[in-house]
Protein backbone atom coordinates (compact mmCIF):
# COMPACT_ATOMS: atom_id res chain seq x y z
CA UNK A 1 0.00 0.00 0.00
CA UNK A 2 1.18 3.51 -0.78
CA UNK A 3 -0.67 4.87 2.23
CA UNK A 4 -3.16 6.84 0.16
CA UNK A 5 -6.00 5.63 2.36
CA UNK A 6 -4.32 6.97 5.51
CA UNK A 7 -4.75 10.66 6.34
CA UNK A 8 -1.78 12.92 6.97
CA UNK A 9 -3.09 13.78 10.44
CA UNK A 10 -3.40 10.08 11.29
CA UNK A 11 0.21 9.49 10.29
CA UNK A 12 1.38 12.50 12.30
CA UNK A 13 -0.50 11.18 15.30
CA UNK A 14 1.37 7.88 15.01
CA UNK A 15 4.72 9.70 14.76
CA UNK A 16 4.52 12.43 17.37
CA UNK A 17 8.28 12.96 17.26
CA UNK A 18 7.83 14.38 13.74
CA UNK A 19 5.59 17.20 15.00
CA UNK A 20 7.20 20.44 16.14
CA UNK A 21 5.58 23.59 17.46
CA UNK A 22 6.34 26.73 15.48
CA UNK A 23 7.52 29.26 18.05
CA UNK A 24 8.81 32.12 15.88
CA UNK A 25 6.35 34.84 14.85
CA UNK A 26 6.65 37.94 12.66
CA UNK A 27 3.31 39.61 13.45
CA UNK A 28 3.23 41.35 16.84
CA UNK A 29 5.66 43.38 18.89
CA UNK A 30 7.37 42.10 22.01
CA UNK A 31 4.83 43.40 24.56
CA UNK A 32 1.79 41.95 22.77
CA UNK A 33 3.64 38.68 22.24
CA UNK A 34 4.51 38.59 25.95
CA UNK A 35 0.81 38.67 26.80
CA UNK A 36 0.12 35.78 24.43
CA UNK A 37 3.11 33.93 25.84
CA UNK A 38 1.69 34.17 29.35
CA UNK A 39 -1.76 33.00 28.27
CA UNK A 40 -0.95 30.18 25.87
CA UNK A 41 2.66 29.48 25.03
CA UNK A 42 4.45 29.28 28.40
CA UNK A 43 7.10 31.71 27.19
CA UNK A 44 8.08 29.69 24.11
CA UNK A 45 6.98 32.24 21.49
CA UNK A 46 9.72 34.46 20.05
CA UNK A 47 9.85 37.44 17.70
CA UNK A 48 11.43 36.57 14.38
CA UNK A 49 13.25 39.88 14.07
CA UNK A 50 14.11 42.98 16.09
CA UNK A 51 11.99 44.99 13.67
CA UNK A 52 8.94 42.94 14.63
CA UNK A 53 9.81 43.05 18.33
CA UNK A 54 10.04 46.85 18.46
CA UNK A 55 7.22 47.72 16.06
CA UNK A 56 5.07 50.66 17.26
CA UNK A 57 2.16 52.48 15.67
CA UNK A 58 2.97 55.80 14.03
CA UNK A 59 0.96 58.81 15.22
CA UNK A 60 2.67 61.81 13.58
CA UNK A 61 0.02 64.30 14.72
CA UNK A 62 -0.17 63.13 18.35
CA UNK A 63 1.71 66.19 19.74
CA UNK A 64 -1.09 68.43 18.45
CA UNK A 65 -3.78 66.21 20.00
CA UNK A 66 -2.38 65.77 23.52
CA UNK A 67 -2.91 69.41 24.63
CA UNK A 68 -6.65 69.01 23.94
CA UNK A 69 -6.87 66.31 26.60
CA UNK A 70 -5.96 68.61 29.48
CA UNK A 71 -5.85 66.67 32.74
CA UNK A 72 -7.08 63.38 31.23
CA UNK A 73 -3.79 61.61 31.89
CA UNK A 74 -5.29 58.15 31.38
CA UNK A 75 -6.26 58.97 27.78
CA UNK A 76 -2.84 60.45 27.12
CA UNK A 77 -1.18 57.28 28.41
CA UNK A 78 -3.54 55.14 26.32
CA UNK A 79 -2.69 56.96 23.10
CA UNK A 80 1.09 56.85 23.46
CA UNK A 81 2.69 54.47 20.93
CA UNK A 82 5.22 53.60 23.64
CA UNK A 83 2.38 51.89 25.58
CA UNK A 84 1.63 48.99 23.18
CA UNK A 85 -0.67 47.11 25.58
CA UNK A 86 -3.31 48.83 27.73
CA UNK A 87 -6.26 47.48 29.72
CA UNK A 88 -8.83 50.19 30.47
CA UNK A 89 -10.69 49.09 33.58
CA UNK A 90 -14.24 50.43 33.37
CA UNK A 91 -15.33 48.98 36.74
CA UNK A 92 -15.61 52.35 38.48
CA UNK A 93 -17.21 54.35 35.66
CA UNK A 94 -19.71 52.53 35.92
CA UNK A 95 -20.10 50.84 32.56
CA UNK A 96 -22.83 48.27 33.05
CA UNK A 97 -23.91 45.94 30.28
CA UNK A 98 -27.34 46.11 28.65
CA UNK A 99 -29.23 42.91 27.87
CA UNK A 100 -31.51 43.34 24.85
CA UNK A 101 -33.44 41.03 22.58
CA UNK A 102 -30.57 41.15 20.10
CA UNK A 103 -27.96 40.26 22.70
CA UNK A 104 -25.62 41.94 25.16
CA UNK A 105 -23.99 45.33 24.68
CA UNK A 106 -22.12 47.91 26.72
CA UNK A 107 -22.87 51.46 25.66
CA UNK A 108 -20.15 53.02 27.82
CA UNK A 109 -17.44 50.82 26.34
CA UNK A 110 -18.79 51.60 22.86
CA UNK A 111 -18.68 55.35 23.59
CA UNK A 112 -15.11 55.07 24.89
CA UNK A 113 -14.07 53.22 21.75
CA UNK A 114 -15.68 55.95 19.64
CA UNK A 115 -13.76 58.63 21.58
CA UNK A 116 -10.46 56.76 21.36
CA UNK A 117 -10.90 56.20 17.63
CA UNK A 118 -11.60 59.90 17.08
CA UNK A 119 -8.37 60.81 18.86
CA UNK A 120 -6.27 58.09 17.24
CA UNK A 121 -7.39 59.01 13.73
CA UNK A 122 -6.89 62.69 14.49
CA UNK A 123 -3.38 61.80 15.69
CA UNK A 124 -2.62 60.26 12.31
CA UNK A 125 -3.59 56.59 12.54
CA UNK A 126 -5.07 55.36 9.26
CA UNK A 127 -8.61 53.94 9.67
CA UNK A 128 -7.67 50.92 7.55
CA UNK A 129 -5.02 49.99 10.11
CA UNK A 130 -7.59 49.79 12.92
CA UNK A 131 -9.72 46.85 13.99
CA UNK A 132 -12.39 46.62 16.69
CA UNK A 133 -13.28 43.23 18.19
CA UNK A 134 -16.13 42.27 20.52
CA UNK A 135 -17.57 38.87 21.51
CA UNK A 136 -21.21 39.92 21.05
CA UNK A 137 -22.85 40.96 17.78
CA UNK A 138 -25.12 43.41 19.59
CA UNK A 139 -22.01 45.24 20.80
CA UNK A 140 -20.65 45.27 17.25
CA UNK A 141 -23.91 46.83 16.07
CA UNK A 142 -23.75 49.43 18.85
CA UNK A 143 -20.17 50.37 17.99
CA UNK A 144 -20.85 50.43 14.24
CA UNK A 145 -23.77 52.77 14.87
CA UNK A 146 -21.36 55.28 16.41
CA UNK A 147 -18.92 55.06 13.51
CA UNK A 148 -21.10 56.31 10.67
CA UNK A 149 -19.07 59.47 10.00
CA UNK A 150 -16.77 59.39 6.98
CA UNK A 151 -13.72 59.79 9.25
CA UNK A 152 -14.19 56.18 10.37
CA UNK A 153 -14.42 54.67 6.88
CA UNK A 154 -12.04 51.73 6.80
CA UNK A 155 -12.21 50.85 10.50
CA UNK A 156 -13.19 47.18 10.68
CA UNK A 157 -15.62 46.09 13.41
CA UNK A 158 -15.99 42.33 13.74
CA UNK A 159 -16.07 39.20 15.89
CA UNK A 160 -13.02 37.21 16.96
CA UNK A 161 -13.89 34.45 14.49
CA UNK A 162 -13.99 36.85 11.53
CA UNK A 163 -10.48 38.04 12.40
CA UNK A 164 -8.99 34.54 12.45
CA UNK A 165 -5.82 34.50 10.35
CA UNK A 166 -5.77 38.28 9.90
CA UNK A 167 -4.28 41.25 11.72
CA UNK A 168 -4.30 45.03 12.15
CA UNK A 169 -1.69 47.48 13.39
CA UNK A 170 -4.09 48.57 16.14
CA UNK A 171 -6.80 46.49 17.80
CA UNK A 172 -9.43 47.72 20.27
CA UNK A 173 -11.01 44.83 22.17
CA UNK A 174 -14.30 45.32 24.05
CA UNK A 175 -15.10 42.63 26.62
CA UNK A 176 -18.65 44.00 27.14
CA UNK A 177 -19.61 42.09 30.29
CA UNK A 178 -20.14 44.27 33.37
CA UNK A 179 -22.75 43.48 36.01
CA UNK A 180 -23.56 44.79 39.48
CA UNK A 181 -24.54 41.33 40.70
CA UNK A 182 -22.32 38.86 42.50
CA UNK A 183 -21.76 35.32 41.30
CA UNK A 184 -20.16 33.65 38.29
CA UNK A 185 -20.36 35.12 34.80
CA UNK A 186 -21.14 32.91 31.82
CA UNK A 187 -21.24 33.54 28.10
CA UNK A 188 -18.72 34.45 25.44
CA UNK A 189 -16.63 36.70 27.71
CA UNK A 190 -15.97 33.59 29.80
CA UNK A 191 -14.99 31.34 26.90
CA UNK A 192 -11.66 29.60 26.38
CA UNK A 193 -8.12 30.81 26.20
CA UNK A 194 -7.90 30.06 22.49
CA UNK A 195 -10.51 32.68 21.56
CA UNK A 196 -8.95 35.23 23.91
CA UNK A 197 -5.53 34.53 22.46
CA UNK A 198 -6.81 34.91 18.89
CA UNK A 199 -8.30 38.31 19.77
CA UNK A 200 -5.11 39.54 21.42
CA UNK A 201 -2.80 38.35 18.67
CA UNK A 202 -4.66 40.19 15.90
CA UNK A 203 -2.78 43.33 17.02
CA UNK A 204 0.63 44.00 15.49
CA UNK A 205 1.71 47.22 17.20
CA UNK A 206 -0.91 48.31 19.74
CA UNK A 207 -3.65 46.58 21.73
CA UNK A 208 -6.29 48.50 23.70
CA UNK A 209 -8.62 46.39 25.86
CA UNK A 210 -11.73 47.75 27.55
CA UNK A 211 -13.59 45.86 30.24
CA UNK A 212 -14.69 45.55 33.84
CA UNK A 213 -11.94 43.83 35.81
CA UNK A 214 -14.39 43.32 38.67
CA UNK A 215 -16.79 41.35 36.47
CA UNK A 216 -14.17 39.53 34.41
CA UNK A 217 -12.49 38.19 37.53
CA UNK A 218 -15.71 36.30 38.26
CA UNK A 219 -15.27 34.12 35.19
CA UNK A 220 -13.34 30.83 35.51
CA UNK A 221 -11.08 31.78 32.61
CA UNK A 222 -10.24 35.30 33.72
CA UNK A 223 -9.37 34.43 37.30
CA UNK A 224 -6.17 32.96 35.90
CA UNK A 225 -5.42 35.88 33.57
CA UNK A 226 -3.75 38.29 35.99
CA UNK A 227 -1.34 39.25 33.18
CA UNK A 228 -4.13 41.26 31.55
CA UNK A 229 -4.64 43.45 34.58
CA UNK A 230 -0.94 44.18 34.99
CA UNK A 231 -1.37 46.45 31.97
CA UNK A 232 -4.23 48.36 33.61
CA UNK A 233 -4.60 52.12 33.17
Amino acid sequence: SLGMDESLFKRLELHRDAVVQLNVQYRMNRQIMSLSNSLMYEGRLECGSERTATSLITLPLLPSVLPELGSLAWIQATLLPSNPVCFLDCSAVPALETVEQGGISNHTEAALIHKLLLLLIKAGCKPGDIGVIAPYRQQLRTISGLLQASAFTGVEVNTVDRYQGRDKSLILLSFVRSTAEEGPVTGRAAEGLRRLNVAITRAKSKLLMLGSATTLRRTPLWRSCSTIYSEKI
